[in-house]
């Protein structure tokens, strides 16, 4: 039985310049370097409250071919077909 531990962080990656946010006023192109918000909430509440677009949130686990990166899109009124 394999026993490892993964860990998972959760990043903001500014699209179209593809750095990650490391504080309010720095952002960095360093994975590393990035802020870990922990929990998804947390980054959607920081996203929102700073009013923030053309960012996604990145799910990064122990290796950077293991991440996952979701749109911060928009939202637009009305349904969508």
């Amino acid at each position: 039985m394999n026993n490892q531990t993964h860990t998972m962080k959760t990043l903001l990656r500014h699209t179209p310049t593809g750095q990650y946010f490391q504080s309010v006023d720095k952002w960095t192109c360093e994975r590393d370097d990035a802020y870990d918000f922990g929990l998804i909430a947390k980054a959607m509440k920081f996203v929102h409250k700073a009013r923030l677009s053309g960012l996604e949130l990145i799910l990064s686990f122990d290796s950077p071919k293991q991440a996952s990166a979701f749109h911060l899109g928009s939202r637009k009124s009305g349904c969508r077909a």
